[in-house]
């Protein structure tokens, strides 16, 4: 059956929609008992009517019914502001990142840079088949891969887009996807570099993850993410700060790069990376900013679909307020 509100398809019969929640016979009733109280539809009403209406209706699914509340522009989604949003926050982020990480600021920029960092050890320590624990400025990691941890990972990850395809959800779907045939990659193909990549992706996780977390702000409106914005805009500045703080590491002079021993624990990322598998420092920062120059390049499509899905939507129909999405079926 097809859901009346957000024309989502059920393949069984249900009592309610498994994408908007909505119960079938209340919203049913709910829409009769409007269309008794606000009389017939106009072929062509205005988009303050049109929202208010649908405002009612929905309190009424709340249980709200006792008396009409009249319905406030601000609490519906508006795609021209989207529009704009997602035209300016991700440049004036990265550009305001980069100026921050430029100031006495960076120190404590590089404590959050430091959560992704060890974030990225463990990540890639999982996808090779090894347990991990992160900690502050270091992460313990299994030298030997587990069969445990291999079906733990893929269990998460096949359960995750099991949710995903449910929900049709398509690109948490794919992301779900492209995680195991990276840790396919890792297990077979990559399983001899399994170590060098553990250090690599410290930095290179982080840029990763900052990635990710960046483009988390041009999820779909209907998204629980999306409706809290505090932490919708707090993932864009925290993926912001750590993309820049790391970018201009391994972008300035060589100087600050950390060679040498980490007091208490091992030598360093680069350290390791030149001691134990011959990097020479050339090629270690080629790779580093080859990475984040692809991570950029992501970012970019991301940013290109998020601005062409937003003018899409807001030109239409349902955005202009025509009121199709009101009419009670008969």
């Amino acid at each position: 059956m097809r859901c009346p509100k957000c024309q989502f398809d059920h393949e069984l019969q249900t009592t309610e929609c498994l994408k908007c929640g909505i119960v079938f016979a209340r919203y049913q009733a709910a829409l009769e008992a409007e269309s008794k109280l606000a009389g017939p539809f106009e072929s062509s009403p205005n988009v303050h009517d049109s929202n208010r209406a649908e405002f009612r209706m929905d309190s009424r699914l709340r249980g709200n019914d006792s008396e009409p509340v009249q319905f406030e522009l601000g609490q519906k989604y508006d795609a021209m502001r989207e529009l704009r949003y997602r035209a300016v926050a991700l440049p004036l982020a990265l550009l305001g990142a980069r100026v921050l990480v430029s100031t006495g600021l960076r120190m404590a920029i590089s404590m959050i840079a430091m959560v992704l960092h060890e974030s990225g050890h463990a990540l890639t320590s999982l996808l090779t088949g090894r347990w991990a624990v992160p900690l502050p400025w270091v992460t313990m990691h299994g030298e030997e891969r587990s069969f445990l941890v291999v079906l733990a990972v893929t269990a998460a990850v096949g359960f995750a887009g099991y949710k995903a395809w449910a929900a049709r959800r398509w690109a948490w779907l794919i992301a779900a996807g492209a995680v195991l045939i990276v840790q396919l990659l890792c297990l077979t193909v990559w399983r001899y570099y399994a170590e060098c990549m553990i250090i690599f992706f410290g930095d290179g996780g982080a840029l990763v993850l900052a990635t990710i977390l960046m483009a988390l702000f041009y999820v779909d409106h209907e998204s629980a993410l999306y409706k809290n914005w505090g932490l919708r805009w707090g993932f864009l500045a925290i993926g912001a700060l750590t993309f820049m703080d790391v970018y201009r590491l391994w972008t300035g002079p060589f100087e600050d790069i950390p060679f040498g021993e980490m007091e208490g624990v091992n030598l360093s990322d680069p350290s390791l990376l030149m001691e134990m598998y011959g990097w020479s420092v050339l090629l270690l920062v080629d790779r580093y900013i080859l990475l984040a120059r692809i991570c950029l390049m992501a970012l970019a499509v991301v940013y290109v679909w998020g601005l062409v899905s937003t003018y899409l939507e807001m030109r239409s129909p349902a955005s202009r307020g025509d009121g199709r999405e009101l009419e009670p079926s008969r």
